[in-house]
């Protein structure tokens, strides 16, 4: 099998997650990340795009100011809210 040397950055979470999973289960760190990559890539050809919930989401600055005022002093309810939450 041909192979070959990839490299990514991680966050520190993920690494101590990753490391002890590895620990558990005794898996080399090539193997645990190679099938993660497989089972991630066939899941991306046999999932509709549509109901993949991404782990993150990048905004702009800008958009990230917007939602953080929103968040801080939100809007009054609409009628439509209102009533949507009459009926939960």
């Amino acid at each position: 099998m041909n192979t070959a040397h990839i490299s990514a950055t991680i966050s520190t979470q993920t690494k101590i997650s990753v490391e002890n999973y590895l620990k558990k289960t005794g898996l080399k760190k090539s193997v645990l990340i190679e099938t993660a990559l497989l089972h991630y890539l066939q899941a991306l050809k046999e999932i509709p795009q549509d109901v993949i919930i991404p782990t993150q989401i990048h905004v702009s600055l800008n958009t990230l100011q917007q939602l953080s005022n929103l968040l801080e002093n939100p809007p009054e309810p609409n009628e439509a809210l209102k009533n949507l939450m009459q009926q939960a």
